[in-house]
């Protein structure tokens, strides 16, 4: 997002199957469980990691009082509520990875004969556990991803287009609310936009469209 340098990019979402409002305690209902929670600088299992943190909320007098223990509470927000991920990428290069590796895979190879075909399988094996344990040694380069959730308009202004950022936070919104309360997120692109049905429209048209998105959650392209 860029506000600081004068300019930022929107997706927009339609949120549908919601039958009835949402009470701040039905959504904390799985909330807690996909917070980012303490950054680890060590001992991180996956190269991509994400979950929610507390946003910046001009609502909120002493945000480091809460930041241990937040909840959605805290993201209201005029007619919304504030959503922040942080997003957690580590790397490791691949010529450090060749480099352990071929010193396991000679002190093992004088260890002990193996065919030709154990040979490719012990490889792999070794290449996977050197990426797996220097991973955990590597330190992780941050992200943020913002969004505003007009929860009663059934709307959400996500603050970027970027393809990697939609699919980290379609995920999230999928695993937090929408396999709980049976939400569905709809990417609005023209010339979808310009359908009158999104605006207060047939609701019929609405369940027909979310019929067809698989997994309780996708996008409309054109």
């Amino acid at each position: 997002m860029g506000f600081q340098n004068g300019s930022f990019s929107l997706t927009r979402y339609r949120v549908l199957g919601r039958e009835k409002r949402l009470s701040v305690g039905e959504l904390n209902a799985k909330f807690l469980a996909f917070q980012a929670g303490t950054l680890k600088l060590q001992n991180a299992s996956r190269d991509l990691e994400y979950g929610w943190v507390l946003p910046e909320n001009p609502e909120l007098d002493d945000k480091r009082e809460i930041e241990d223990s937040w909840t959605l509470s805290d993201c209201l927000f005029e007619d919304g509520i504030l959503l922040r991920i942080r997003v957690e990428k580590r790397s490791v290069p691949q010529q450090l990875v060749n480099i352990v590796a071929r010193k396991r895979w000679l002190e093992a190879k004088a260890q002990e004969a193996e065919a030709k075909a154990e040979e490719r399988v012990q490889k792999k094996q070794i290449v996977d556990e050197v990426k797996e344990d220097l991973l955990k040694l590597a330190l992780p380069s941050l992200s943020y991803i913002d969004a505003f959730w007009k929860d009663q308009d059934d709307v959400i202004y996500l603050f970027s287009q970027g393809k990697s950022t939609r699919e980290c936070f379609e995920d999230l919104f999928r695993k937090t609310f929408g396999t709980a309360h049976n939400l569905t997120l709809v990417r609005i692109l023209p010339p979808v936009l310009g359908l009158d049905v999104w605006n207060g429209g047939d609701s019929e048209i609405l369940d027909k469209i979310r019929a067809t998105l698989p997994g309780g959650l996708t996008s409309l392209e054109t």
